[in-house]
């Protein structure tokens, strides 16, 4: 009987190895969501590990989990470097592959437990986009792993649900503003004597054009009295604005900083620190988009800024067709 029953017991043993190894040994785990936001505003969230932490389906598993990362800010390069509790473990996410506006792929190491690839997609459907996730797991070549494999999707499933669920809410919190294509790149501003007047114009091109130059006439005409030379091109520092008004400081760098201000020119030095730089090329009555894509792009890859937008008149609307116009825009960051 007993051997009987020991034979049984080999036999199911052999039976279900049998079938283990015919399971599948490739997982993928497939989640979806349509997100009422354009896909360059979800992929600079998601192609870096900077907002990673408010969107992350895991994040609340471990209140004492320390997060790191390394390598690029984002991109190809980033990475997460985590460890936690036995509900979140340890373990690397480098970012491997990513395609503008459309995909995002990534290593994820669990150390002893094995390697898995995880890839965002991202598909434009009209004013919205459908955000799919993806885990694509090996579970090795033994018949106890490909069995584990059959829970996986519930298992992983769930995660991914939240996990998106949380990237709607916090993309869609975001201006609904596309900023494919728009680049800004981190750089280092040092200080420089400056003249600035601070004007107050309407809220249109032309009220505020007006004022530029009269604040721009006064400081020429305090330079030519101090006998100063300008050491940099016409800026623009912003300050508030409402709905009826805009209020901003017209100035211009100089190579001298021994005067003493007079009327309404004062001196004062320039924003020394961070910032990220864009170029707006084309006419003045633009820039107002072009402000707009700055900031957006700037909560999606989640700087902070340090002050209020510096704006460089590279050329002279007097020699340069209008769609020509360069203007540098810094944007002071902590």
């Amino acid at each position: 009987m007993l051997k009987r029953i020991l034979v049984t017991f080999v036999v199911v043993l052999i039976v279900l190895g049998i079938i283990g190894m015919l399971l599948p040994r490739n997982i993928r785990v497939e989640r979806s969501v349509t997100i009422a936001r354009p896909a360059s505003l979800i992929y600079a969230t998601v192609n870096s590990f900077q907002l990673f932490s408010q969107w992350s389906p895991w994040q609340n598993l471990d209140p004492n989990m320390r997060q790191t990362t390394e390598g690029a800010r984002d991109g190809v390069g980033a990475e997460l470097i985590w460890s936690g509790n036995d509900k979140v473990g340890s373990g690397t996410q480098l970012i491997t592959a990513s395609t503008p506006d459309r995909s995002v792929a990534s290593d994820i190491d669990f150390g002893k437990m094995g390697v898995a690839k995880s890839t965002i997609v991202l598909a434009p459907q009209g004013s919205s986009t459908r955000v799919t996730w993806t885990l694509d797991i090996d579970m090795g070549a033994g018949p106890i792993g490909h069995y584990f494999g059959l829970v996986m999707d519930r298992m992983i499933g769930k995660d991914y649900e939240k996990g998106l669920s949380k990237l709607k809410t916090l993309v869609e919190r975001m201006p609904n503003v596309d900023i494919a294509g728009f680049v800004a790149e981190p750089t280092e501003l040092s200080a420089m004597p400056t003249l600035v007047v601070s004007e107050t114009a309407p809220r249109d091109t032309s009220s505020i054009s007006k004022a530029y130059a009269d604040g721009y006439a006064q400081i020429g005409k305090f330079m030519a009295k101090n006998k100063l030379h300008p050491s940099g091109a016409p800026l623009g520092i912003d300050g508030e604005m409402t709905s009826a008004t805009f209020s901003f400081e017209a100035g211009i760098p100089i190579d001298r900083a021994d005067v003493s201000p007079g009327g309404n020119v004062r001196l004062i030095q320039s924003y020394a620190g961070k910032a990220l730089k864009t170029t707006h090329v084309g006419p003045y009555d633009t820039l107002a988009k072009t402000y707009d894509r700055f900031r957006t792009y700037m909560v999606a890859h989640d700087y902070a800024a340090a002050g209020a937008p510096i704006s460089w008149y590279v050329d002279d609307p007097g020699s340069t067709p209008a769609e020509r116009l360069r203007t540098e825009i810094y944007w002071p960051i902590h």
